[in-house]
C-alpha cells in the first residue's frame, strides 16, 4: 500500500516569496473571499497527487469552498473516497482552513468533535479520523498549531491520543509544524508509533524563507506496518508531497 500526505499551501505558488507572502497575507488578513480564491489554483493540488499514484492521500490547508472541486477533480483520479475535517476559522474572511483524506480503498469517516485549536494565523488546521475495512486500519490526518503554541500542542498531542483505538493498524498522516526529533523530545508518546517518512526535510520551499526554515515538519507516522520505502516529490506548495510504501 502507497500513501502519501501533502500540505497544499491552499493551493497557491509557494515558488515565489512574493506570490507565497500575498497569498498567505490574502487567506489570513483579506475579508473578501473572492479576492483570497483567486490567489489559489486546485490544479497544482490535483498535478502531484495524479504524479504520486498513492492508495490514501491526507491533503491539508484546504480552504473552506474548495471542498466540491477538490472532491471532483480527486473522484477522476480515482479517489471514490473524499472527506473532510474543519477546524481554525480565519479572523477576517471566516473561512474554515481543513484537512482531507482520499482513498481508493473504502473509508468510513467517523466524526470526532473538539480538536484544540484557535481561530488565528497557526492554530491548527484540523484533525479527521477514517476507518479502512479492509485493512482494518484507522488513518488520521492532522495539522497541528505552529511550536510557539507550545500549550496548544500539548493539548492537540492529547486529543490524538485519547482518540486512537489500540486494537487496530494505524496511519497518521500531517503537518506536525515540528521536527521529528523536538517532537520525539518534547512529547514520548509518539515512540509509541513508527516514523514511517524517514526525517524528509519539507518545508520551506519557497525561496528566501527556505535560508531560516528547511526542515521535516510534516510526517507519516504509522503502527502495525513495515515501511519499505519512502519517497518526496516537489510542487508548488512551499511543502513537498512525502510518501511511504507500507506492507
Amino acid at each position: 500500500m502507497r500513501i502519501a500526505f501533502y500540505n497544499q499551501m491552499f493551493g497557491m505558488n509557494g515558488k515565489s516569496f512574493f506570490s507565497n507572502l500575498l497569498g498567505h497575507w490574502a487567506v489570513h488578513y483579506q475579508s473578501k473571499r473572492e479576492r483570497v480564491y483567486s490567489k489559489t489554483n486546485l490544479e497544482r493540488t490535483i498535478k502531484i497527487i495524479r504524479k504520486a499514484n498513492v492508495d490514501i492521500v491526507g491533503v491539508c490547508e484546504v480552504l473552506e469552498g474548495q471542498e466540491k472541486e477538490l472532491k471532483e477533480d480527486l473522484e477522476k483520479l480515482g479517489y471514490k473516497m473524499v472527506y473532510f475535517g474543519e477546524e481554525h476559522k480565519t479572523k477576517y474572511s471566516g473561512l474554515m482552513i481543513k484537512v482531507c483524506l482520499a482513498s481508493r480503498l473504502k473509508l468510513v469517516k467517523k466524526e470526532i468533535k473538539g480538536f484544540p485549536h484557535l481561530d488565528e494565523l497557526g492554530g491548527g488546521g484540523g484533525f479527521l479520523y477514517c476507518y479502512v475495512p479492509e485493512l482494518k486500519t484507522e488513518v488520521i490526518c492532522l495539522h497541528f498549531a505552529i511550536r510557539q503554541k507550545k500549550e496548544l500542542i500539548d493539548k492537540q498531542i492529547k486529543f490524538l491520543f485519547e482518540n486512537l483505538d489500540k486494537t487496530k493498524k494505524t496511519i497518521i498522516l500531517g503537518d506536525f509544524n515540528m521536527p521529528y526529533q523536538e517532537l520525539a523530545r518534547e512529547f514520548p508518546q509518539l515512540n509509541q508509533l513508527v516514523l514511517a517518512s524517514n526525517e524528509m526535510k519539507v518545508c520551506s520551499l519557497t525561496p528566501i524563507l527556505r535560508w531560516f526554515h528547511y526542515k521535516d515538519d510534516d510526517h507519516i507516522f504509522v503502527s502495525g506496518f513495515k515501511t519499505r520505502k519512502t519517497g518526496c516529490l516537489r510542487g508548488y506548495s512551499d511543502h513537498k508531497l512525502i510518501y511511504a510504501e507500507l506492507e
